[in-house]
């Protein structure tokens, strides 16, 4: 299986390492299990692999979830898909569906230990709903 730009940011580091130890383009390649080209291209400077939006998809999740969808879809469009991705590559994720009236705020996605913070914010949405709800009632039984 595939397993995609996260590794490559991990040999990366190994290669420039490598290099400043005094090995050669080759010695580096066959050591990372990488083509030459990459480690040519990586220790002469020419480029740097990209984290990956897997990662940066999960690394968001992590440092700032549980979030609904309607937060991820700011930065992340294809959040659906990078989902999938990352628990196919071992990242584990999780998500949460509430009922479809909810709308962009059904679905929550969480890393694992999150779960009590994915409680409370559910919570306060729900009194969010219940709060806002409140208010409309009053407005229209005020006029």
């Amino acid at each position: 299986m595939r397993k995609g730009r996260q590794i490559y940011a991990g040999k990366y580091e190994a290669a420039l390492k490598l290099w400043k130890e005094g090995k050669s383009v080759k010695e580096i390649a066959a050591e990372l299990n990488v083509s030459y080209s990459a480690a040519y291209h990586w220790v002469k400077g020419l480029r740097k692999p990209e984290k990956g939006n897997v990662n940066e998809f999960y690394d968001y999740i992590r440092k700032d979830g549980p979030l609904p969808t309607a937060k991820v879809e700011e930065r992340f469009k294809k959040h659906n898909e990078l989902f999938l991705m990352a628990n196919k590559r071992g990242l584990r994720m999780s998500r949460h569906v509430l009922q479809r009236k909810y709308g962009p705020y059904a679905t929550w996605y969480y890393v694992d230990g999150q779960e009590k913070l994915l409680e409370k914010r559910l919570e306060q949405l729900q009194e969010t709903i219940t709060n806002v709800k409140d208010k409309l009632r009053s407005s229209i039984l005020n006029k």
